[in-house]
């Protein structure tokens, strides 16, 4: 069985490599540059931490989900299961007294314990942004617009924002007292759109009334600027009605920017991580059944580790990208080169790097065919071989020519990227 097991990886991992590789990179590398270019600075987290802090906020489902296991001294650690979490602890624990707005984004694998399938895996890669200090609708807007860039920069064009608001359930429940675990499931079931899942929580929950009617239209108050009049008639209290002008506020600073387009107002998405307090979305790709990106304001989260700040973010699955990008990754070299002497093949090789080429070169002393071969396989674009002597063959597009050291420092101005 350890033999087996030697040879093996556990099931929900992935393991990426040649054109797969280079396609997560470029896509990491595509939607830090976007953040980077709205105001947001990296930030490089722990991989795993204290269960009693990672658990903080989570809900029941997602601390189920979490990978735990003790330490030496028998404090029990959890591997992340999402940044989100982690940049609250820090913020509140150092950087708590910095001006304001902070601006995060980050990158990097997180870990949950969830059933294998098409795009979803124990451990994947997350990359977003967290805008800290700021309560505001423009806050708010500004994260939801950067979801819609982050989108356009991975290639990615037909998509669409489901944008919610969590603080307009809660206004909705205020009243009847709820447990954390009873509401979990009744949002879960409003999050799904099944009204007959909806009522039977309803019904054990004891909801009747006013309250009852309203939260049986919310996975029907699903659409454009008419959701926002329908959500404020049903309003039952004025926190209700506060959060749908909240709503609508975020909504005109989306259309200012022009992003409007691509988001769909939603009532129904209330079924986020459970440290949402205010507006909650997911981006939705055609073709792909999961979600890519999800995010929402979680202003009480922060504060279970030190002084209070509000908060909104976002995060978007890497993996799950890949299979809604077209993006292609180029791995093959620009020039495979062989040289008698090993000098002269260390210069030619920095030369060409220079120019910004992909070097490989020749470490097994291979030379003609078996160097011809070798250069198809890895899609090779140049190989040129040199004798002791100088003189160079480059074989290009099919095509063999004799070059000079001088023809081939020529040559190589014009290959350069």
């Amino acid at each position: 069985m350890s033999d087996q097991l030697r040879r093996q990886r556990p099931h929900g991992l992935n393991e990426l490599f040649f054109e797969q590789a280079a396609i997560e990179t470029a896509l990491e590398s595509r939607l830090l540059e976007t953040f980077a270019l709205w105001g947001y600075g990296r930030i490089i987290l722990p991989t795993f931490g204290y269960y009693e802090s990672l658990s903080a906020g989570a809900s029941p489902q997602l601390q189920r989900q979490m990978y735990r296991f003790f330490d030496r001294e028998g404090n029990i650690l959890a591997l992340r299961t999402d940044m989100t979490v982690p940049t609250a602890r820090l913020v509140a624990t150092r950087l708590y007294d910095q001006p304001l707005p902070l601006r995060f984004c980050y990158a990097g694998s997180v870990f949950r314990h969830e059933q294998p399938q098409a795009g979803q895996r124990h451990e994947f890669t997350q990359a977003g942004v967290e805008l800290i200090g700021a309560a505001t609708p423009e806050a708010d807007a500004e994260v939801v617009a950067l979801a819609v860039a982050a989108l356009q920069a991975l290639g990615i064009t037909e998509f669409q924002i489901n944008l919610g608001q969590v603080a307009y359930l809660r206004a909705i429940l205020e009243d009847i007292g709820l447990e954390n675990g009873g509401q979990y499931e009744l949002e879960q079931a409003i999050g799904r759109k099944n009204d007959v899942e909806v009522a039977a929580n309803l019904e054990a929950l004891g909801v009747t009334g006013e309250a009852a009617r309203v939260i049986r239209a919310l996975p029907h108050l699903y659409g454009g600027e008419e959701v926002l009049a329908r959500a404020r008639e049903l309003a039952v209290n004025p926190a209700a009605r506060e959060a749908a002008a909240y709503l609508a506020e975020v909504h005109a600073l989306l259309a200012a920017q022009g992003v409007a387009e691509h988001v769909i107002l939603d009532l129904g998405e209330v079924r986020s991580m459970a440290y949402y307090t205010g507006i909650a979305f997911r981006g939705y790709v055609r073709g792909l059944g999961l979600h890519l990106c999800s995010g929402g304001r979680y202003d009480d989260l922060i504060g279970r580790f030190g002084p209070s700040l509000p908060a909104v973010g976002f995060a978007l699955g890497i993996e799950r990208a890949m299979l809604a990008t077209t993006l292609a990754a180029d791995v093959a070299p620009d020039l495979l080169l062989a040289c008698e002497s090993r000098a002269m093949g260390y210069a030619l090789a920095a030369r060409a790097r220079a120019l910004g080429l992909r070097v490989e070169l020749d470490v097994l002393g291979r030379r003609g065919d078996a160097l011809w071969h070798y250069g198809q396989a890895r899609g090779a674009r140049r190989m040129l071989t040199c004798s002791e002597a100088g003189s160079c063959v480059l074989r290009q597009e099919g095509q063999e020519r004799a070059l000079t050291l001088v023809e081939l420092e020529e040559e190589m101005t014009r290959w350069s990227r």
